[in-house]
């Protein structure tokens, strides 16, 4: 938390107004993006994926991620259940210039073989879930900035998934440059970030039509231990509902924030041989 509000300070510093209420919507998903980044995190993620009839399946994952290198962001992961997707695994590299995609590979057990996941493929399923790969890289931030322009709508307080409410700016999110236009699933999003740890907890997806068909909603704000003796507080429960198909999906994490991750796990070499 000393980060957020040294950066909560300057922008304070910046407009001399009442600034709670004056920022603008970059700057708010600058502190939502701080507000989430650590220096690594490595979790255990577990998924239910539920149907429109109420059928359920589950799946166990490892993550690792290492977000001290200011020019890529690395992330790990590797499924560990069910017996069907145990050893599939996933590397990205997710450069800091907006212009260059995202390094992505995907290996699959049964073919013994990594794949690169080309930027067209960002609007796929991943493995089966309701969050497609564009989900999950998509950075509202430094990055996101320099290809999404950020609107405020407008304040209110609603409830998050805990039943605790919490007063939000609603920001409404839109691409700006003509790759994200193109291979981008959304033609825009509606974020409700909360003032008191600038925490995302729902997010409305719309389509190029401009039809609503996607809600994720986060919950269960903790606060981890991180460097230095300082916290953050994060969510450590996220759903995404898709309301065409009403398949859902929730992603719970137990993590461990800021401790050391062995460089050799962000590798191609190293997804042939796993956790």
């Amino acid at each position: 938390m000393k980060k957020l509000n040294l950066i909560a300070l300057i922008f304070s510093a910046v407009i001399p107004s009442a600034y709670a209420q004056s920022y603008t919507g970059e700057q708010i998903m600058l502190l939502n993006e701080d507000s989430r980044k650590s220096l690594s995190e490595t979790s255990d993620v577990f998924i239910t994926m539920t149907d429109a009839q109420g059928n359920v399946r589950e799946r166990t994952l490892k993550l690792r991620i290492d977000d001290g290198d200011k020019a890529a962001r690395k992330s790990y992961l590797e499924f560990v259940e069910p017996k069907d997707v145990k050893g599939t695994r996933v590397l990205a590299l997710e450069k800091s210039n907006a212009e260059e995609d995202p390094d992505r590979w995907i290996y699959l057990p049964a073919l013994r073989k990594v794949r690169r996941i080309a930027g067209a493929d960002q609007t796929q399923s991943f493995v089966g879930t309701d969050f497609t790969y564009e989900d999950m890289s998509i950075t509202d931030g430094v990055v996101g900035v320099k290809h999404h322009s950020y609107k405020i709508l407008r304040e209110e307080t609603i409830k998050d998934n805990s039943g605790v409410e919490r007063k939000c700016w609603v920001v409404e999110a839109t691409p700006t440059t003509k790759k994200q236009m193109e291979q981008g699933l959304y033609g825009k999003r509606i974020i409700w970030v909360e003032q008191q740890y600038y925490t995302a907890i729902q997010e409305q997806y719309f389509n190029k039509s401009g039809q609503l068909f996607k809600i994720r909603t986060s919950s269960d704000i903790r606060e981890f231990p991180a460097t230095a003796g300082t916290t953050e507080w994060r969510p450590n429960l996220f759903s995404m509902k898709n309301l065409e198909t009403g398949h859902s999906t929730q992603v719970r994490f137990e993590q461990v924030l800021d401790q050391p991750i062995d460089a050799k796990i962000f590798t191609r070499r190293f997804m042939e041989i796993g956790l």
